[in-house]
């Protein structure tokens, strides 16, 4: 069984960057590969002598092979850092998390819907981590426009061009503004 520390050593041990980027080169040779592979295939309906049948299967045989093994490889690599190793997933996982706040907090106020499904995402993938969302957002900052105050006691989270609001209490309610002052003046009248 393999220690979580070699796991750390391999995960740290190499530039992972340099690594995929030879992965994909790695995977347009089989690709070219198998294109030959197929331009081969096509001659063995020709004119061949036995023994030049022979040989030409005897050929496509070892480039598929050969193709099978790089795949192989490819595969077990892309296995190894995505997916087995609950720690180096982890940083995989925090790296995705932190991109999808900047997806949050670039959002043009355009969709609240949009801000919506990113905010579900972040979730779900603190979710697997073990983060808050709410350590990580201030949800109070969360728009370039502020929220109107009366709005913010509801709460209101956040809103868009139209007027539709983010609101409830994980973030995954839209309303529009008329909505939401018609709730709080039932609420203020109750």
């Amino acid at each position: 069984m393999t220690k979580p520390s070699e796991y750390m050593e391999a995960f740290f041990g190499v530039e992972l960057n340099q690594k995929f980027e030879d992965m994909i080169s790695e995977l347009k040779n089989v690709e070219e590969s198998l294109k030959d592979l197929s331009q081969d295939i096509g001659k063995l309906g020709g004119n061949l002598s036995p023994e030049d049948f022979k040989g030409l299967v005897k050929e496509c045989r070892a480039i598929s092979y050969e193709n099978a093994q790089q795949i192989k490889d490819v595969r077990t690599f892309l296995d190894f850092y995505l997916k087995s190793d609950k720690t180096s997933t982890h940083i995989i996982l925090e790296r995705d998390a932190y991109m999808k706040i900047y997806q949050i907090f670039k959002w043009d106020g355009s969709d609240v819907r949009d801000l919506k499904r990113w905010i579900k995402e972040l979730r779900e993938l603190c979710d697997k981590i073990g983060l808050n969302v709410r350590d990580l957002i201030n949800f109070k900052k969360l728009t370039a426009n502020p929220v109107p105050e009366e709005l913010v006691k509801f709460p209101v989270y956040a809103f868009d061009k139209q007027g539709y609001c983010l609101t409830g209490p994980a973030y995954d309610i839209v309303m529009h503004i008329d909505e939401v002052r018609e709730k709080m003046a039932e609420n203020n009248s109750s």
